[in-house]
């Protein structure tokens, strides 16, 4: 991405990235918790969960914007191998916990099935970003981690969205969330094929790093 994009999205990340830490500060109902019941919320495992997501998804996307920064991957190499080893870490907790508290989202199914959807695409993106690398496939790794981390970016666009549809649109909440579970992650899926199909073709596989030429 260009720097007049990339920029405002790294700011957008490192800000957002710390904002699970008002959680942890505040006490009672802030944030997205005030949507929820005083059970659920009182629920010792969907609070591990809740947590776990917002808290591993927050330092995935603080860190992650990082590795996109060739100078940095070049001039650093040793920085962006540990960086990479604690996104991936991140990530990959943060998915799992969405993916389990996911059936107790706000608004109910459609919702539901939206943050779930995004959280197993989210896995599965990074794993195969962390098995290709592991395979000296440079190629396929850098592109499967745009995927990766525009997938971790929904957390910028939903709370772009959500005002947008709420105060513009003038939608209730309960209309609003489900749409949002969706549109703040595959619109981004589009525009990380629409970055990966500006790069260069993958090399044929007599030249493929994973064969070591």
């Amino acid at each position: 991405m260009r720097a007049p994009y990339f920029i405002p999205l790294a700011a957008l990340c490192s800000i957002i990235g710390t904002y699970p830490l008002v959680y942890l500060m505040v006490d009672g109902k802030i944030g997205i918790l005030q949507t929820k019941s005083d059970a659920l919320i009182g629920d010792a495992m969907w609070r591990v969960g809740f947590y776990t997501h917002i808290v591993c998804g927050g330092v995935a996307l603080s860190v992650g914007w990082s590795q996109f920064v060739k100078s940095w991957r070049e001039r650093y190499r040793e920085m962006h191998r540990f960086v990479g080893k604690v996104y991936v870490l991140m990530a990959c907790v943060s998915g799992l916990a969405g993916v389990w508290i996911a059936p107790q989202t706000t608004t109910g199914s459609i919702a539901g099935l939206g943050f779930g959807s995004l959280g197993v695409f989210w896995l599965g993106v990074t794993f195969q970003a962390y098995y290709r690398i592991r395979q000296r496939d440079l190629w396929r790794h850098e592109r499967l981690m745009v995927y990766s981390y525009s997938a971790c970016c929904a957390a910028v666009t939903l709370r772009l969205w959500l005002p947008l549809l709420i105060g513009i649109f003038q939608l209730d909440f309960g209309v609003a969330y489900p749409i949002v579970a969706w549109l703040c992650w595959l619109p981004n899926l589009w525009i990380a094929k629409r970055i990966n199909s500006r790069s260069s073709k993958a090399p044929s596989l007599d030249h493929s790093p994973a064969n070591g030429t």
